[in-house]
């Protein structure tokens, strides 16, 4: 198991003792019957017994019938990795995992080994892992390394047997599911808008800069922090906001800086602004970028728009209402505004009322105004510019331009899906059965700030979480949120638990939502057949009806009961009110019988043996018998 692809080889020399010894249990054995003539019947235990004894009474000449003792009922092995839930690990790392394997009383089983398992790429381990013994301790450990080469995710199963401890060997014996996901580095990179150097006149007015944080790669970074002091930003510099956080970055405006550039003196330089965050493999990682500036020494028109920021509108939600204001930065009038880029041929989803913006004079104020609309239809984003020119109040001819950055955003659900799906079954006494449930949006595009607001320290009889609380910064696609349960039951059972959950979609709408997990618990019963009598003497001549009884032996109800052999063919002197018996269920009462009469005409002794199957509470199809023994005589 050195490389990926390398199947686990099963080594069953050990196992040969016990099981000749599991052979010779199961042999049957062979008694004598009273003198007599006498009826020959099937051995179920594998042929016809010859001359021999019923009840271990001497004598000769009668034939017998062997009864199958059904086997003890052993243990289980359970799985148990060292790392709960999907692992996880950046390409180009790797990550070692121990799964221990350990039974569930504490008794030793023998014979283990894994069996019919091929690793996934990127997987490596021995090249056959077989244990002596495993009971309670740390005696049978399997040893493997996750060493991605590329971004992946998957499931990689580990199948196994062994000789429980009442020596009988199980075949499957059990399997594990490990998870696990494979990410590739990113960087998050920081777009400012306007580009280039930011101009303004000193103690005109204030010019807006837009600072947009996005991966390299689209996928989600998280945690981003400005480590520098916004509260010490250089003169002339500020910030709406004391600092800025983001839980998630990818593509898009999600995550932005508002800075503003108001110089009162004459200046020139460069703010530097130093950042930290999370990278998708769950690195931490910062990074900084540049803003030169620089003071202008005549007036001029600048233009605000409202709202400030990136325009986000959600798709096909009725649009959102975009005012441009232009302004002089030193309140002196200019003339002649007139916007001369195409208001015709903006990007798609947004639109102007007119095609063509003049502005016969500027000044202060809202005066001047130019009224746009974003009502996406598709999920867009970027920026466009506005050009415009006018004459300033010395009637020199200018040009500016305003930056529009956009985004559409959609009102998009966060759903859990279950693994495994549907009803999630477990038998009583078997240990644990893993349970996940991963979060991603309805259109891959990201929401955030996902938490689990059940309570998951108090969940149903059987079930707990690993994870408390469960929370993810960034929910997307893939099953980087995804929350670990454990259903262990202790008593058939079954239900729906229900978990609640909160989270902000793309739009940053807070919304709320739940995923249903219906389960149930069974147990491996059995079905027994209860004649009347457990051993029948009557007088020949006479008439003795016997009824028996099928039932299961813990109450809890089988499905699918069909007698298979034994009504059709009976004994001498035997009769059965019907040739044949089904029962769609079986659990406890009385509403599963047959009855059968027994009217001999001479001595005669042996055993009546009905053959059964059906399908058990917990969907094993099994095999049984019922007997009765008897005897007649003068």
């Amino acid at each position: 198991m050195h490389r990926a692809h390398r199947p686990f080889l099963l080594s069953v020399a050990h196992t040969a003792a016990l099981a000749t010894a599991s052979l010779l249990l199961l042999s049957g054995c062979k008694f004598g019957g009273m003198s007599g003539s006498g009826t020959e019947s099937t051995n179920t235990n594998g042929g016809t017994d010859g001359t021999g004894n019923t009840g271990g009474t001497t004598g000769g000449g009668g034939l017998g019938t062997t009864v199958k003792t059904p086997p003890p009922s052993g243990n289980a092995v359970i799985a148990t990795p060292s790392v709960d839930g999907t692992i996880s690990v950046a390409v180009g790392s790797n990550q070692t995992i121990s799964v221990s394997f350990t039974s569930d009383d504490g008794h030793a089983v023998t014979g283990f080994a894994i069996s019919d398992t091929t690793l996934p790429e990127g997987w490596s381990g021995p090249d056959a892992f077989t244990c002596t013994s495993a009971g309670s301790g740390n005696d049978c450990v399997l040893n493997l390394t996750y060493a991605p080469s590329a971004a992946e995710s998957g499931t990689l199963t580990l199948n196994y047997i062994y000789v429980d401890s009442a020596g009988i060997r199980q075949t499957p014996g059990g399997s594990l599911s490990i998870p696990y996901v494979a990410t590739a580095f990113n960087n998050v990179v920081a777009s400012i808008s306007p580009t280039g150097q930011i101009n303004t006149r000193v103690g005109t007015g204030s010019q807006s800069v837009l600072v947009t944080f996005t991966t390299d790669d689209g996928d989600v970074a998280t945690g981003l922090t400005i480590t520098s002091d916004l509260n010490a930003l250089p003169a002339n510099w500020s910030s709406p906001a004391p600092a800025l956080s983001c839980d998630i970055v990818s593509s898009g405006s999600g995550c932005q800086l508002l800075l503003n550039y108001a110089p009162q003196i004459a200046a020139d330089g460069k703010l530097t602004l130093a950042f930290s965050y999370l990278d998708n493999a769950g690195v931490a990682r910062s990074g900084a970028f540049n803003i030169p500036y620089s003071t202008t020494s005549s007036s001029g028109v600048v233009a605000t728009v409202s709202p400030t920021g990136q325009i986000n509108a959600v798709q096909s939600g009725g649009g959102q209402a975009v005012t441009i204001t232009f302004n002089t930065d030193d309140g002196n009038t200019a003339t002649g505004l007139h916007v001369y880029s195409n208001l015709a041929a903006l990007p798609a989803g947004w639109s102007s009322a007119s095609t063509r913006f003049n502005c016969g004079s500027v000044g202060t104020g809202n005066g001047c105004q130019l009224r746009l609309n974003y009502a996406p239809a598709a999920l867009t984003s970027g920026t466009f510019t506005l050009n415009y020119l006018y004459d300033d109040q010395g009637g020199v001819f200018k040009t500016g331009s305003v930056n529009v950055a956009y985004a559409a955003t959609t009102d998009n659900n966060v759903a859990g899906l279950t693994s495994p799906s549907g009803q999630i079954n477990a038998i009583v006494g078997t240990g644990s059965q893993p349970v996940s449930v991963t979060f991603t949006t309805d259109d891959g595009r990201p929401a955030t700030a996902l938490q689990v607001t059940s309570n998951l320290s108090a969940l149903p009889a059987g079930w707990s979480s690993p994870q408390t609380p469960f929370t993810c910064s960034g929910v997307d696609t893939g099953s980087d949120c995804q929350l670990s349960l454990a259903y262990a039951p202790a008593a058939a059972a079954s239900g729906t638990m229900q978990l609640t959950y909160s989270y902000k979609n793309n739009a940053g709408t807070p919304k709320t939502s739940a995923v249903n997990i219906a389960y149930r618990a069974t147990t491996d019963n059995n079905v027994v057949g209860t004649p009347g009598s457990a051993s029948l003497a009557v007088l020949t001549g006479s008439s003795t009806p016997v009824d028996i009884v099928f039932t299961t032996d813990d109450g809890n109800p089988a499905v699918d009961f069909v007698v298979t052999a034994g009504l059709d063919v009976l004994p001498a002197d035997w009769s059965s009110n019907a040739s044949a018996l089904t029962c769609a269920t079986v659990s406890s009462g009385t509403s599963c019988a047959v009855t059968l009469t027994y009217a001999p005409i001479a001595a005669a002794t042996g055993t009546v043996t009905i053959g059964f199957q059906y399908t058990n509470n917990s969907g094993i199809a099994k095999t049984g018998t019922a007997t009765v023994a008897y005897t007649a005589g003068p």
